[in-house]
C-alpha cells in the first residue's frame, strides 16, 4: 500500500510515524522548507528555538513513545509558575508552591455560583479518565448537547471566566471566552490539569532526529516545499497534483490522509466534496503573534516566570522561555485586543516594543538591553472549534466516507494539544490501514 499524508505539521507526523509502525509505504507532502507547522524554529543567535509544542505534559503518553522512537532525549522540569492582575494585585499561581495553597487560590478566582462549583463536575470527569479530556469526548460530547446552545461566557460566571478561563482560551485558542463552547472545552481543562516538562534539546532536534532516520528509509519520502493543489479519485486510485517550487507534479495513492489544517483542507475539497468544505470552513481559527527575545540580563525571577495580561491587552502573555532561560522572553499576542492591532502586516519591532511597554511594569525589561529576536505571524494559528462539534464532524466524516480510503486529521479532531494530535492520527491511521485490508 502506497499512502500520502498532506501537511507535515504535528498531526502528520504522527500520521506517518504510525504508519511506519504497521511498514507502510508513504510520502510526506509539506508545502514549507522544514517540517513541524506552527511547532517550527528558528535561531536566536547561535540557538535553535521553538515557536511551539514546547512544553510537554507528563499525561503526553503517545508523543513520548514517538520521542522514545527517534533518540528518546531528556526532559527538564517546567511546571505551570504564572500571574495575573487581579483588582490591581498580582496573583501567582506555581506547581512549585503547596497544592492547597494554590487550589484555595483558584476558588477565590472562580467562585462559587457558577464558578467552582459549575466547574468541579469536569475536572472530576477528567481526573478519573484521562481519555476524557479531548474534543468529542463521551462527558464532553453530553456537555455540548446540553450546553453549547450558549457561549463559554455564559455558562460559567464572569469572575471565573475573566480570571480562570480567558486565560486558557486565550493561550490555546486565540479566542476569547464568547468565542468557545462548553462542549470543547475539555480539551483545555485537560492541559490545566497536567504537569508540565520540556524536552532538553528541543522540539527542533526531535524533529531532525525524525527525518534524519529517514532519509535512509526508502518507505517514507519526507517531500518538503511540496504544495498539494488538488486530490481527485479515480477509480481505486487517488490522485494528487502538487507543486514544487514553480515546478508542477502529480502522483498516485492507494490511500491519503490529510493532516491540514480544516480550512487548508476545505480548499482543497472544494471541487471534490463541497458540502464537506463548507462545513470544514465553519470551524473557526484565530490569528496569533509570538516573538522570543532575548536580553542581556535575566527577566524573570525564578518564583515568577509568567503573566497573563487583562482583555484590552494586546499582549495575552508573556513568560520566560524555560526554566533556566530567565533571560528569554515568549512573547504572545492573540485575542480581541490583539486582532485590532497587529496583523501579518505589522512590523515585528513594533511589535515587540509593544509587548515590552506592558510587561515593563512587572518584569526587568526597560534597563536591559535587547539581544536579538525572531518573531511569525499566524493569520489562522489557533483552531477554536465550533459548537456541537462533534456533530460536524459526524456529518464532515459522513461526506469524506465517500471517497472511500480517504483519512483526515488534524488539531479540530482531538484538540490542538501535541498529545490530541497524536491521538487523532492514530485513530486516523487505524482506519485508513482497516479500509486497505
Amino acid at each position: 500500500m502506497h499512502v500520502a499524508i498532506i501537511g507535515g505539521g504535528i498531526s502528520g507526523i504522527a500520521a506517518a510515524f504510525y504508519l511506519a509502525q504497521q511498514h507502510v509505504s508513504v510520502d510526506l507532502f509539506e508545502s514549507e522548507n522544514q517540517i513541524g507547522g506552527r511547532a517550527g524554529s528558528d535561531f536566536l543567535q547561535e540557538r535553535r528555538v521553538d515557536f511551539g509544542g514546547k512544553n510537554i505534559g507528563r499525561n503526553y503518553l503517545l508523543f513520548r513513545e514517538f520521542a522514545r522512537a527517534y533518540g528518546d532525549p531528556a526532559f527538564e522540569y517546567f511546571g505551570i509558575n504564572t500571574s495575573q492582575l487581579v483588582n490591581g494585585r498580582i496573583v501567582s499561581i506555581s506547581r512549585e508552591g503547596s497544592v492547597w495553597l494554590n487550589l484555595l487560590k483558584i476558588i477565590r478566582l472562580c467562585g462559587f455560583r457558577k464558578g467552582i462549583t459549575r466547574l468541579y463536575p469536569h475536572i472530576q470527569a477528567i481526573l478519573n479518565d484521562r481519555s476524557q479530556g479531548v474534543l468529542c469526548s463521551d462527558y464532553f460530547r453530553a456537555l455540548s448537547e446540553n450546553f453549547d446552545h450558549l457561549a463559554l461566557d455564559r455558562h460559567l460566571n464572569q469572575r471565573c471566566i475573566e480570571r480562570v478561563i480567558r486565560p486558557i482560551t486565550i493561550r490555546m485558542n486565540g479566542a476569547e471566552p464568547e468565542e468557545c463552547y462548553p462542549g470543547n472545552f475539555g480539551s483545555n481543562l485537560a492541559l490545566a490539569l497536567d504537569s508540565f516538562e520540556q524536552l532538553t534539546v528541543g522540539m527542533y532536534d526531535l524533529l531532525n532526529t525524525f527525518v534524519v532516520n529517514h532519509r535512509k528509509d526508502s518507505s517514507l519520502r519526507i517531500l518538503t516545499s511540496h504544495r498539494v493543489t488538488s486530490i481527485a479519485k479515480d477509480r481505486d486510485k487517488f490522485r494528487i497534483n502538487y507543486l514544487h517550487g514553480a515546478t508542477p507534479g502529480t502522483e498516485s495513492y492507494d490511500r491519503v490522509i490529510s493532516a491540514l489544517p480544516a480550512y487548508s483542507l476545505a480548499e482543497l475539497l472544494q471541487d471534490e466534496l463541497p458540502e464537506a468544505s463548507k462545513l470544514l470552513n465553519k470551524i473557526s481559527y484565530f490569528p496569533v503573534g509570538i516573538a522570543i527575545v532575548k536580553y542581556r540580563d535575566e527577566v524573570f525571577p525564578k518564583n515568577r516566570r509568567a503573566m497573563v495580561f487583562e482583555r484590552n491587552s494586546p499582549l495575552s502573555n508573556a513568560g520566560a522561555y524555560g526554566l533556566n532561560d530567565l533571560d528569554i522572553v515568549r512573547y504572545t499576542f492573540s485575542g480581541k485586543a490583539s486582532r485590532t492591532t497587529i496583523s501579518e502586516q505589522s512590523s515585528p519591532e513594533k511589535v515587540i516594543k509593544l509587548g515590552e511597554k506592558i510587561a515593563s511594569p512587572y518584569f526587568n525589561i526597560k534597563e536591559n538591553p535587547k539581544e536579538a529576536f525572531v518573531f511569525r505571524y499566524f493569520t489562522k494559528g489557533l483552531c477554536a472549534y465550533s459548537p456541537k462539534h462533534h456533530l460536524l464532524l459526524e456529518k464532515t466524516d459522513h461526506l469524506v466516507n465517500s471517497l472511500s480510503g480517504l483519512g483526515i486529521t488534524g488539531d479540530y479532531r482531538r484538540g490542538a494539544s501535541i498529545e490530541a494530535c497524536f491521538r487523532a492520527a492514530k485513530e486516523c491511521v487505524e482506519k485508513v490501514i482497516g479500509d486497505g485490508s
